[in-house]
C-alpha cells in the first residue's frame, strides 16, 4: 500500500500559486478621484433647476447639471463631481446633520480630497450694525453661540450678562481660519457686482444703521453657529459679546453649520483650506416697532440676491482656484 508522502515545501508552493490565481483575477481597483474644490451648501428648495433657487440650485446650474452623482453611506445627499474636479452637495441643516455628511463624504475611498478647497456657501442673518440684505461674508472665525454657560434675559446677573465660557469647550468653540486664505479669497471678491432687488431696499429704510442701509458689498467678519435660528436684539448683542469673550473678530453672520465643518475638517487635517463664505438674507433682529415673530415672517427681498450673490462670490473663488491650479 502506498502511503501519501507530506512535502511541506509542496504545499507552500501551492498555495503561492493559488494566492496569485485568486489575486489576478480581483479586478484593480480604480484610482480616487482628485476633488479640487468641494462646495457645501445645506438646503435646496424644490428642484436642483428650473424652480425657486434655494443655496445649491445656481450652483448646480453651472457647475453639476451633466456631472456623474454619486451616492454616499450617511451622507444626506448625492455628490456630483463634475469633470474639472468640482464637486457640490447639499449637506442638511444643523450642525448633527451636516458634520455627518461632511464626514461620511470625506470619508468615502472613492475620492481624493488631499489637496481640496472647501467652500461653504449659504445663508446667513446679519446685526443692522454690521450689514445689510445681500452682503456676502468671507468669515475669519467660526464662534458657537451654544457651548458655554447661558442663561435667559431675565436672569441676567449683576454684570448683565447671558454666558459664560466654559474652558472644557474652548477648543471647538471658537476657530480661527487662515487668515492668508481668507484674505486671499476677499483680494479676488472685494469689487465684484452684487445684485440688488427694490424691495430689499425698501426694507432697509426701516433701519437707521448705516450699514444696515448700504447697498451690498463683500465683508468679513467672524461666522456665529446655533442650531437654534435666534432672533432679536438681545440674542445679537449676545452674539458679539460671545464672539468677544473668544477673543474673535466681531461678530459678522449667524448660522447653523459652520463650527460643525471645522469640527470635521480640522479632524481630517483639512481646516487650512476652509473657506466660509456666507450671503445675507435677513436681519437678526426686528426694526423699530416690528415685532420678532413678524420680523421673522417678513418677506424682506433678500433672500433671492443672497443666493445670487453668495454663489456670484463663492464661483468667483472656484475659477480662481481652477485657472490657478498646478498638478
Amino acid at each position: 500500500m502506498q502511503h501519501f508522502k507530506f512535502r511541506p515545501g509542496g504545499i507552500a508552493r501551492a498555495v503561492c500559486v493559488l494566492f496569485i490565481l485568486v489575486f489576478l483575477s480581483i479586478p484593480a481597483s480604480a484610482d480616487p478621484i482628485p476633488v479640487k474644490v468641494l462646495v457645501l451648501t445645506m438646503f435646496e428648495i424644490g428642484e436642483n433647476s428650473g424652480d425657486v433657487a434655494g443655496e445649491f440650485q445656481h450652483w448646480y446650474v453651472e457647475y453639476f447639471y451633466d456631472a456623474d452623482s454619486y451616492e454616499i453611506a450617511g451622507a444626506y445627499s448625492p455628490l456630483f463631481v463634475n469633470k474639472d474636479g468640482v464637486a457640490g452637495t447639499i449637506t442638511g441643516i444643523g450642525k448633527g446633520r451636516s458634520a455627518a455628511s461632511l464626514m461620511a463624504v470625506l470619508k468615502d475611498p472613492r475620492f481624493d480630497f488631499g489637496r481640496t478647497y472647501f467652500i461653504v456657501s449659504g445663508c446667513a442673518g446679519v446685526s443692522p450694525e454690521r450689514g445689510t440684505l445681500g452682503d456676502v461674508f468671507i468669515c475669519d472665525w467660526v464662534v458657537d453661540y451654544e457651548l458655554g454657560h447661558s442663561w435667559k434675559e431675565s436672569d441676567a446677573d449683576d454684570r448683565g450678562r447671558l454666558f459664560i465660557l466654559n474652558d472644557n469647550f474652548k477648543d471647538n468653540g471658537s476657530i480661527k481660519l487662515n487668515e492668508d486664505l481668507a484674505n486671499w479669497a476677499l483680494s479676488i471678491v472685494k469689487d465684484i457686482e452684487l445684485e440688488d432687488d427694490p424691495k430689499a431696499e425698501e426694507y432697509r429704510r426701516f433701519y437707521a444703521e448705516d450699514a444696515a442701509r448700504s447697498k451690498p458689498s463683500v465683508r468679513t467678519g467672524a461666522s456665529v453657529t446655533s442650531d437654534s435660528y435666534w432672533h432679536g436684539e438681545g440674542s445679537s448683542r449676545q452674539a458679539f459679546d460671545i464672539c468677544e469673550a473668544y477673543g474673535a473678530s466681531p461678530y459678522g453672520v449667524t448660522q447653523m453649520e459652520d463650527n460643525a465643518f471645522a469640527i470635521v475638517l480640522r479632524s481630517m487635517g483639512y481646516l487650512g483650506r476652509y473657506l466660509v463664505v456666507r450671503d445675507v438674507v435677513n436681519f437678526d433682529q426686528p426694526h423699530p416697532g416690528q415685532a420678532v415673530t413678524e420680523s421673522l415672517l417678513t418677506l424682506s427681498g433678500g433672500f433671492s440676491i443672497g443666493m445670487i450673490n453668495g454663489h456670484r462670490v463663492g464661483s468667483a473663488i472656484v475659477r480662481h482656484i481652477l485657472d490657478n491650479w498646478r498638478e
